[in-house]
């Protein structure tokens, strides 16, 4: 323990040591019970002492020091109840609860005990002369103020651990994706589990007899899932057959099997073997993102499972009318990229290409004769080709589903132009919707990319030259120039899908 040098001062603070602070008039006090204690540990830990001459300066020390174990003060025979004023500023003003408060007094203070200890929020109240028969009672006194003040501090920080795992694990519902998701389960199992920041984290997930790497960081960042580390190969079996609370190992390691087959490992590296409770929190917190796991692979074959219905659905009208088998996912591709250069979010942009596929559905109600007529089409088989924007808003209209209720307006508005003169409401400028404008840009390019029935692919300049003629005309003009100013990443999807060798 380290004595005291002077007023409104301590001696440095080693590191574990718990800090007392003492209140009194007289500087000896603290000079004497600095020696008092010099050998005093408890749990370990010594003890620095900390000196204010008043109530005044103790309050500069109190919002100074955070850590303060024990607070001893004096009342004197002044009859001065500043002392007691000072509980209410650090009870009540600076809400600290945890701190221990005693009172050593006066004989003349004796009668006041009872209403001391009732009506000011103090641990304890001695007289003085009662540790003047040497240091085992002021020992003992001490002992029960730190194990009170410990005792405190683990609720008040059990309390806050339980109020993080239930605020990180309502925060996982933010996550886009399984590996976002994978991400903040390690984030945030290192804070409850007081992990160095250079710690080893890993989330592996299991499908079809191949493990994927959700996330990982530390040594683990560059790991190749298909294979484990030998501290993962042990434990998997282990986790698999036992109780996980039962196994004692350095780390932590939570395994889950899932209703649909699948299997997630969440192992984070040794290096300190976790408290009991940092252990019970870090399992509590990942079985509450097992159900947003499962709720997110549901999610996600849910989609996928839409996604291939709607391309299904798009290229029955384009197998009808023998157009390139992977032209509908061009057209999603391109609105998506469109929709994310004109400003739209990462969602409305993914809205936007799931509906497209759709936007030729009115197809459907069309004959092969005239959808696979190899010449020019008569004025009565133009009219009856049009209707399939119509037939196929028609279809779509009566969802309320964002998807069905995008590509309802997509189909409808696609072959509108902006400079007029489109169909089948003649729409001009702004009145068509952005959805239309878009997708008109995308299903052109690619069709003039494209062999059809009745033509051959147009060269890239020939098509490059029409956008510029089109701008303001067919085509929504700042949607074209950020279509030809962007052309390079429209041709990387054109190749990603290409039914043939077109340029």
């Amino acid at each position: 323990m380290n004595g005291y040098p002077g007023n409104g001062q301590s001696s440095p603070s080693t590191e574990g040591e718990w800090n007392i602070l003492l209140i009194a008039n007289e500087r000896n006090e603290a000079v004497l019970l600095s020696r008092l204690l010099a050998d005093f540990r408890f749990e370990g830990r010594g003890v620095r002492l900390l000196y204010a001459d008043g109530a005044l300066e103790a309050r500069l020390v109190l919002e100074e020091e955070r850590d303060i174990a024990v607070v001893m003060m004096e009342l004197d025979d002044s009859g001065d109840r500043q002392p007691l004023a000072l509980i209410a500023h650090i009870r009540q003003t600076l809400l600290n609860a945890a701190v221990r408060i005693v009172i050593v007094a006066d004989r003349c203070w004796a009668e006041a005990e009872e209403e001391i200890m009732q009506n000011y929020d103090i641990n304890n109240f001695r007289l003085k002369g009662e540790f003047d028969g040497g240091t085992a009672r002021l020992k003992s006194a001490l002992v029960g103020s730190l194990r009170g003040y410990r005792d405190f501090k683990k609720t008040e920080d059990e309390k806050k651990s339980l109020e993080y795992v239930a605020l990180s694990s309502s925060l996982m519902l933010n996550a886009g994706t399984l590996e976002e998701l994978a991400q903040d389960v390690l984030r945030h199992l290192a804070s409850i589990l007081n992990a160095r920041a250079s710690f080893d984290g890993l989330v592996l997930q299991r499908s079809d007899r191949k493990w994927r790497k959700l996330a990982a960081v530390g040594r683990y960042k560059e790991l190749d899932a298909s294979t484990l580390p030998r501290e993962v190969e042990n434990v998997l079996p282990r986790l698999r057959t036992l109780d996980p609370a039962s196994l004692t190992l350095e780390g932590f390691s939570f395994y889950s099997p899932s209703g649909a087959g699948t299997e997630r490992l969440i192992f984070v590296g040794g290096g300190r073997t976790p408290s009991e409770w940092e252990y019970y929190l870090a399992e509590s917190y990942c079985a509450n993102t097992d159900a947003v796991f499962e709720n997110m692979e549901l999610r996600h074959e849910i989609e996928s499972t839409q996604k291939e219905i709607i391309y299904t659905l798009g290229e029955i009208a384009e197998t009808r009318s023998q157009e390139t088998g992977f032209h509908v996912k061009r057209v999603a591709e391109y609105t998506k990229l469109l929709a994310l250069k004109y400003g739209l979010s990462e969602e409305e942009a993914n809205l936007l290409a799931l509906a497209s596929p759709m936007h030729d559905i009115g197809k459907v109600g069309i004959s092969d004769a005239i959808l696979n007529k190899p010449g020019k089409l008569t004025a009565e088989e133009y009219a009856t080709m049009q209707s399939h924007a119509l037939s196929g808003y028609e279809m779509l209209k009566h969802s309320n589903r964002p998807i069905l209720k995008t590509a309802a307006i997509i189909a409808l508005q696609h072959h509108e132009k902006y400079g007029g003169g489109g169909y089948p409401q003649g729409l001009k400028g702004e009145d068509i919707h952005l959805y239309g404008r878009i997708t008109a840009i995308a299903d052109v390019f690619d069709a003039l990319a494209s062999d059809r029935v009745y033509k051959k692919a147009w060269p890239l300049a020939d098509i490059v030259e029409l956008f510029r003629k089109e701008r303001g005309g067919h085509f929504d003009p700042i949607l074209t120039d950020l279509f030809l100013e962007h052309l390079d990443e429209f041709l990387a999807i054109r190749a990603s899908y290409a039914d043939e060798k077109v340029f």
